[in-house]
């Protein structure tokens, strides 16, 4: 039985990877009310539903690891809560899991990424002791050295699959890996938000 704090991972695939995450925000609310989810308010003049997101996507990429936390009302149970969600969402977008959360996403220090090209390319210029290009940071562009962002990376066929940072100060968008490689046309998919060791997952 799920009571007060509730996390849910679920997925954002297909037509959604276009929606930008104040969009994705906005469709949970109407989702929230629609599916009938006692979902806890913020006080004051202009109540709110009391939602947070970890880790932000990028517009065009897909995700099968999308969090959000929130507070309910009353209890529910796992099952309704889900069949409830999955009811209101749009096709593309699916509750994977819901449970009581046991860690804050400041825990949260890798993202598991899949970029998929329709030719094949090659993972040398990851290769490199150092990785420097123009990257956007929060005191604006400054050329950045990204190698010790990447964790880890796997090339299978014409797949990367890569672990990279996702800690605040040291965040790494996939879309710098796919300019590095020269890949533009690339899908990328979230797999997995990870912990400090970039093997466990983060719950």
């Amino acid at each position: 039985m799920l009571s007060e704090a509730v996390r849910i991972k679920f997925s954002k695939v297909g037509s959604l990877q276009f929606i930008s995450h104040l969009d994705l925000n906005r469709t949970m609310k109407t989702v929230m009310i629609r599916a009938g989810i006692p979902i806890k308010y913020s006080e004051g003049f202009n109540p709110h539903p009391k939602m947070v997101f970890a880790l932000p996507l990028s517009i065009g990429a897909e995700s099968v690891t999308e969090l959000l936390d929130f507070k309910i009302t009353r209890p529910m149970s796992k099952e309704e809560l889900t069949t409830r969600l999955n009811n209101a969402f749009p096709p593309e977008m699916r509750v994977l899991d819901a449970y009581q959360p046991d860690s804050k996403f400041v825990s949260i220090r890798y993202a598991e990424y899949e970029l998929e090209n329709d030719d094949d390319f090659s993972v040398e210029p990851l290769e490199q002791d150092e990785i420097v290009l123009l990257k956007r940071t929060k005191s604006g562009e400054k050329m950045t050295d990204i190698k010790p962002m990447i964790h880890s990376y796997k090339k299978e066929g014409n797949k990367l699959t890569c672990v990279l940072s996702a800690s605040p100060d040291q965040y790494l968008n996939p879309d710098y890996i796919a300019k590095v490689l020269g890949i533009a046309d690339c899908t990328i998919l979230r797999k997995r938000v990870l912990l400090d060791d970039g093997m466990t997952e983060f719950r």
